[in-house]
């Protein structure tokens, strides 16, 4: 319990009451967490379509918000080979396996674009893995609290 002693014309002392800086810390990192809760939301129901191609396109915008969380610029109609173009300027990752089966799951015959898909999503993992590893600790804190993805 806060006691509060006054001390001479008007002054008052607080004792055993919660800082401020606890608060503005409390506070900060409930924003940080709801940010990457609805990140993690957001990329879930992303992926929650049965579709092949809903699928394709979902892996198309997940690694695009990936990419706009590490402060890269590109076009909403940036095509699969131009996201792949852009990771290996910035980054130097060769993303052709991604782009070659995220293709195939959104342009190929139906039969066809069912296992791309599938091998999409495991590119797609992959590369988003490879691209964390060469990112420094502090990028992927700026990354994770960035809001650019949820724009895209």
């Amino acid at each position: 319990m806060a006691r509060i002693a006054f001390i001479g014309a008007g002054s008052v002392v607080r004792e055993n009451a919660p800082s401020l800086l606890t608060l503005i810390a409390l506070l900060l990192a409930g924003g940080i967490i709801l940010v990457t809760l609805a990140k993690a939301i957001r990329r879930a129901l992303r992926f929650a379509g049965a579709d092949v191609r809903e699928q394709a396109t979902a892996c198309r915008r997940d690694l695009m918000g990936f990419l706009a969380d590490q402060g890269v610029e590109l076009p909403a109609s940036a095509t699969l080979a131009d996201i792949g173009e852009a990771v290996d300027r910035d980054f130097g990752l060769d993303l052709g396996p991604f782009v070659d089966a995220a293709t195939a799951a959104r342009f190929a015959p139906p039969k066809a674009a069912d296992p791309a898909v599938r091998r999409a999503r495991r590119e797609l993992r992959r590369s988003r893995r490879q691209l964390r590893r060469q990112l420094s600790l502090a990028s992927r804190a700026r990354g994770a609290v960035s809001l650019r993805s949820l724009g895209v």
